[in-house]
């Protein structure tokens, strides 16, 4: 579990240090718009599966299912709860409509965290509201692509920038009814490396 942790601290530190900026197009507002980023949020009772490598070509697999729950005031709200094996890595709270999926509660080894963090946004571009000052653009969208779980229609790609920052980008790739098939970090230099794939899902 140690070696675990400290694989996925370094995938971490990695992820920060590529989420740089970098000139990106977006897809313009009416097509942004147009999409029910809900649909890309995975639906209650799935499990999927991610496969997540380094630059090593080592690999760290983990298993996450999908649920619902109801908040102290009674609304609605859906988790994701990780876990390696038997223990539970992370759980993460989220709030999801149709323009927006925002995560707002994380539990995991250093303690709980509130937070605001837009993922997704039917816009072109968005302040994330992460500790990053991240902005997330939408810059593809009815892409078809294949991952080990399979191959994937009307697939919309989300980059992540930081302003100031031009050594790379970390671009998301969403499948409707599954969410999040696959990360890749950009470097400026124009060579790619994949984060993650998703291995497998299932309701």
């Amino acid at each position: 579990m140690k070696k675990h942790l400290m694989f996925m601290a370094a995938l971490f530190t990695f992820v920060l240090v590529l989420s740089g900026c970098s000139d990106n197009k977006t897809v313009d507002t009416k097509t942004a718009e147009a999409i029910d980023v809900s649909e890309y949020f995975p639906p209650v009772g799935m499990t999927r599966e991610y496969i997540y490598y380094d630059t090593e070509g080592q690999t760290v697999e983990t298993t996450e299912t999908i649920n619902l729950a109801t908040d102290s005031e009674g609304k609605e709200t859906v988790y994701i709860q990780e876990k390696d094996g038997e223990s539970t890595k992370s759980i993460q709270e989220y709030i999801v409509s149709k323009e927006e999926v925002k995560l707002i509660y994380i539990i995991n080894s250093l303690g709980n965290t509130e937070t605001a963090v837009v993922e997704l946004a039917n816009k072109p571009k968005w302040d994330k509201n992460d500790s990053n000052k991240s902005v997330g653009m939408m810059t593809a969208t009815n892409l078809t692509m294949e991952v080990p779980a399979g191959k994937y229609n009307k697939v919309i790609e989300i980059t992540s920038v930081i302003p100031g920052d031009k050594e790379g980008k970390t671009i998301n790739y969403y499948a409707p009814g599954v969410g999040l098939i696959k990360t890749v970090f950009s470097f400026k230099d124009g060579q790619d490396f994949i984060f993650s794939e998703l291995k497998s899902a299932a309701n």
